[in-house]
């Protein structure tokens, strides 16, 4: 252990393209996990890479150079102490004097400070996950914005907070040390900065250590970052044994945090500054809820669901490199609320369905009031005669066609980039982005699609539909590294990747009750996913006021401005008369047919014109596939067992139809 060195590295929210080449090197050749290496880099903040001996993770530190990653190769130093707890302290115009009960701590003016501003209770942690997930929901990936320092501040207060001061010297190594908590201290010493609120007198001490430092070194990301023992627990957060695990880690953390000061930096040609770890926030909130692997200290047993839930919230390399301004005209501003879903009543498949369901309703009231011999005796001609199998047949005959169809259609559809799709039917390829702020209903994800089914367990216990929902009345967007087009999702057939199930307790990652006898299942394709679409593209319908209508709005304009129709009054009476107002409605249909011409010829972004939805006759595939040929796979998959249950069961239907002739 005394030889041990940590390889910390500064993440990259925007990675080399040659990523993941370094990926494969990194677990090949140097035998690191890669699945944890592609965690560890990509990302926001900073992370424990691996650790080894310094020689091994010289050459680890060279292939990171290479890629322009900022990293330290750092030797943890094992804290001397405990910082002292203060009792009270005195300021003067050189220095402060904490009062501690061990002995006196003094930070002469202009001295090089640390300072660990930290929550011990984890509302930090639930604040910052959070933040994550509403900014990512209704602001975009593109817009994900960092806890401003006054409210990070602000959160800590609410919960537990303690400030950590070090002093450190000229090498930026730890000479003393205190720990003031609120309400463990005299105020007196503050003089005017006193104030009658415990934690406020914390934060005027920090305050007041900023103004005396010569250099003054603040962090407040402790419970943000799994840094190796540096996690904040809390499984059973009021124990005295948890509170003294959360402190020693607190003085572990403040102590890394001078190596990292005290330690060259390897920044090659990069410009980029630490910032806070959001990235591990949510990591770190899903370690604290499992005291296994908070109790681990380090990062190699965190639950992978972290980075499926990062994958939500920071794209991944390629994205980074495909992504261009989000769908707004201002990248930031919030997402528009998806429009409301059209009545059932208003979709020609309600009354489809709703028609057949009558129909077998009253079928079956005839069964019942009527001559039930007669049922029998046509039920067994049906089926003898070799009718039913034979109808089985033709259906089983036509979806497997149906299915050779689609797999065709797909092979013989060249793949489009998206800045050349040509009307017709077209086959496209890139990431899903949202139009507009929609969340999954269940588990709260933002996402492009997704699909609600509802279950009722019967009484056979068995679990039957109860109601289906999908949010296919909500366009998004398909982008790659040309352009951008919109997606129609009426009428689709989906093929999502992500599927959650849960009880209708179960909202979002909270569970309220639960009902054992309904349940949910909910597919989505999440905002950012890798998708393949095929459909019909075809220019907008074009919305708005129609020529006439602006006309007419034009000449209502001009009525209610005198001084405007003042120039077609060519006689001066102050009133238009017939030939006065034919010139004057000339002329403002004039004005409209060139004001339209304009918008006409001014060139339109693509997705403002063109969308690929689904047409008459013709089918709309939208899945969430890396690979062409497994999708045609599927659909042959498909139909190969459908021509051969369909071939046995037209081979029954003749069997049946000869013995019934023969009887």
């Amino acid at each position: 252990m005394a030889h041990m060195h940590y390889l910390i590295v500064e993440q990259k929210l925007k990675p080399p393209e040659n990523l993941p080449e370094v990926i494969k090197e990194l677990a090949h050749k140097h035998q690191l996990d890669l699945y944890q290496c592609r965690q560890r880099l990509i990302g926001r903040g900073l992370s424990l890479l691996t650790k080894g001996p310094r020689e091994k993770l010289k050459n680890i530190s060279l292939l990171l150079s290479s890629v322009n990653y900022s990293h330290w190769l750092v030797k943890p130093s094992k804290p001397g102490y405990i910082p002292h707890k203060v009792r009270n302290l005195q300021v003067t115009s050189e220095q402060i004097i904490f009062g501690c009960q061990e002995k006196n701590v003094t930070f002469p003016k202009g001295s090089i400070i640390l300072a660990v501003f930290a929550d011990i209770s984890g509302t930090l942690i639930d604040k910052s996950v959070q933040q994550l997930l509403s900014n990512n929901a209704y602001r975009g990936r593109d817009a994900i914005t960092h806890i401003e320092e006054g409210k990070l501040q602000k959160i800590i207060l609410q919960g537990r907070p303690v400030l950590d001061l070090y002093r450190l010297n000229d090498q930026r190594q730890v000479e003393d040390a205190v720990r003031i908590f609120p309400g463990k201290f005299d105020p007196k010493g503050l003089g005017k900065r006193a104030t009658i609120s415990s934690k406020q007198n914390l934060l005027q001490i920090l305050n007041l250590a900023e103004d005396y430092a010569g250099h003054f070194h603040l962090f407040s990301d402790f419970g943000l970052v799994n840094l190796p023992g540096c996690i904040l627990l809390r499984e059973n957060p009021d124990s005295p044994e948890t509170l003294r695990q959360n402190l020693i880690n607190l003085a572990r953390y403040g102590w890394l945090m001078s190596d990292l000061l005290q330690t060259k930096k390897y920044q090659p040609n990069s410009e980029e500054s630490p910032e806070e770890d959001l990235r591990h926030a949510v990591a770190t909130a899903i370690a604290a809820q499992n005291p296994a692997h908070a109790a681990a200290s380090h990062q190699d047993h965190i639950n992978p669901l972290v980075d499926e839930i990062v994958e939500e919230i920071t794209p991944s390399s390629k994205e980074v490199v495909t992504s261009a301004a989000h769908t707004t005209d201002a990248p930031g501003l919030p997402l528009p609320p998806p429009a409301k879903s059209s009545p059932a009543w208003s979709n020609p498949g309600f009354w489809i369905g709703t028609g057949g369901s009558l129909a077998v309703m009253v079928l079956f009231i005839l069964f019942d009031l009527g001559d039930k011999k007669w049922f029998n005796k046509t039920a067994y001609h049906a089926f003898a005669s070799g009718a039913i199998p034979l109808t089985i047949s033709i259906l089983m005959f036509w979806y497997a066609f149906y299915f050779l169809r689609m797999k065709r259609q797909i092979e013989n559809t060249p793949t489009s980039r998206i800045r050349s799709v040509a009307m017709g039917m077209v086959e496209v390829k890139g990431r899903a982005s949202r139009k507009f702020a929609l969340i999954s209903p269940m588990s709260h994800t933002p996402c492009v699609f997704y699909r609600l089914t509802k279950y009722r367990r019967e009484s056979n216990n068995q679990w039957k539909v109860s109601s289906i929902s999908s949010s296919d009345n909500v366009p998004f967007e398909l982008k790659d590294d040309t352009g951008r087009v919109e997606i129609d999702p009426a009428g689709c057939r989906v093929s999502a990747g992500t599927k959650q199930e849960g009880t209708p307790g179960q909202v979002g990652l909270l569970r309220l009750k639960d009902d054992a006898d309904d349940k949910w299942v909910e597919e989505i394709i999440v905002d950012g996913t890798l998708l393949y679409v095929l459909g019909y593209a075809s220019t907008k319908t074009r919305s708005g006021p129609s020529l006439h209508e602006k006309k007419t709005e034009a000449l209502r304009e001009l009525k209610r401005n005198p001084q405007q129709m003042q120039q077609f009054d060519k006689n001066g009476d102050g009133q238009l008369d017939t030939d006065e107002w034919d010139a004057a409605r000339a002329a403002m249909e004039e004005n409209v047919m060139r004001d339209s011409l304009k918008d006409n010829s001014k060139r339109k972004k693509q997705e403002q014109h063109i969308v690929i939805g689904k047409k008459k006759g013709r089918p709309l595939i939208i899945s969430e596939t890396h690979s062409e040929d497994h999708l045609t796979a599927l659909y042959l998959y498909y139909s190969i067992p459908l021509f051969l249950s369909a071939a046995i069961a037209t081979g029954g239907a003749i069997y049946l139809l000869i013995n019934y002739l023969r009887a």
